[in-house]
């Protein structure tokens, strides 16, 4: 299938993706109840249109994942655009040397988006006389085959994966090298301890605070950033906050920038409301004594 999409322009995927998002949120109809009901409490302005143009950024974000994978040599360098604010952002904070955690969502197209900025940072992040590499937090999919593929898509990209199981020694051996770790936190917990209860888009949700312990333990700056598609079809990569260490010495200042994170991610998604996985179940609610059992 990569190899009949490689076939395509790139700049024809859009178009395809559309059909395939109405396709699969319009006629079949995934999660559409749930993404329409979750749009409308959060208060964003005509659900379905918005809705229907999400299933179409998703469907354009799995033809371009194939294309990629289809020509494993074509450079993903003239596919994303890493804003001036996103540059000086990763620039100060690799300054430091102590490596950067990256608090990113599933926006956009979040696995293109990592694949081109390991080449940018591989490029554009060396000014200590070793370029960085990229580091990303990742959960494995219940089809074997499909994720093997899927990993190994990101991996001959410069991507090096991280599984999300045990992932604590890991991380702080790459940030002690001063290389940055992606971590999502829009996704709702599995578990009980080192999460916070706080409002995102009008409505409670646990969050993870693993990104910001990660931080606060290895004193390492936190860059907020997060993708998104332009209308010219390019991929942007924004920086939306960046959170020094020096702000991360107590649980009270660790909760503190775990809000002040998830702030920044609603201020987006309320901007660029079909750039966000609105499939997730963000919202759900679990018991921490069950959990914890």
């Amino acid at each position: 299938m990569a190899r009949l999409v490689a076939v395509l322009p790139y700049r024809a995927l859009r178009l395809f993706g559309a059909a395939l998002g109405a396709f699969v949120g319009g006629l079949l109809r995934v999660r559409r109840r749930h993404v329409e009901s979750a749009m409308a409490r959060a208060g964003v302005p005509a659900p379905r249109r918005v809705a229907a143009a999400m299933y179409g950024s998703l469907g354009a974000g799995l033809l371009e994942l194939l294309w990629t994978a289809g020509r494993p040599e074509a450079p993903l360098a003239s596919k994303l655009v890493v804003s001036p604010r996103a540059a000086a952002c990763f620039a100060r904070a690799l300054g430091r040397g102590r490596g950067v955690v990256v608090a990113t969502a599933h926006t956009g197209n979040w696995d293109l988006s990592a694949c081109a900025a390991a080449a940018w940072l591989r490029e554009h992040g060396g000014a200590s006389g070793r370029a960085p590499a990229l580091h990303v937090l990742t959960k494995r999919l219940s089809w074997r085959a499909l994720d093997r593929t899927w990993q190994h898509l990101r991996a001959e990209r410069g991507v090096l994966l991280v599984d999300a199981r045990g992932a604590t020694a890991r991380v702080r051996d790459a940030l002690a090298r001063g290389d940055v770790v992606a971590m999502m936190i829009d996704q709702a917990p599995e578990r009980a301890a080192g999460v916070a209860q706080l409002s995102f888009l009008g409505a409670p949700a646990w969050c993870d605070l693993a990104p910001v312990l990660m931080a606060s333990r290895a004193r390492a700056p936190i860059v907020v950033a997060f993708g998104r598609r332009r209308d010219d079809g390019l991929h942007e990569l924004d920086a939306f906050d960046l959170i020094e260490p020096e702000a991360l010495a107590t649980r009270t200042d660790v909760v503190h920038v775990a809000a002040r994170i998830t702030d920044a991610l609603a201020s987006f998604v309320e901007t660029y409301p079909a750039q966000w996985l609105w499939l997730h179940r963000r919202w759900k609610v679990f018991s921490r004594e069950k959990k914890r059992s």
